[in-house]
């Protein structure tokens, strides 16, 4: 056996799972950034829709700032999910 074909064989599997590992990522991370971005556009429409005083007591409060702060920990949060689980599949850790 030629060693080409042995290291072929012998990493094909790998190079398989981490093709379909990185594949499910883009598209777990573009449902995400999706998913989340609406969430945000539909809150942020939500808040211009409130008359001018509540809104001014709003923003006075630290309302966009905590909003950014929560939604920024969401985001976190999802993405070590993700990698969490990407790395699952992987094999590398499989607790």
């Amino acid at each position: 056996m030629k060693l080409g074909t042995w290291l072929m064989a012998l990493l094909q599997p790998a190079i398989g799972r981490i093709l379909a590992v990185l594949g499910f990522s883009v598209v777990q991370i573009t449902g995400l950034t999706l998913a989340i971005n609406t969430i945000r556009d539909k809150v942020i429409q939500d808040v211009n829709a409130l008359p001018a005083d509540l809104l001014n007591v709003f923003l006075l409060s630290g309302g966009g700032v905590a909003f950014g702060i929560i939604t920024g920990a969401i985001t976190t949060k999802l993405l070590m999910w993700q990698i969490t689980s990407s790395t699952r599949i992987l094999g590398v850790n499989p607790g």
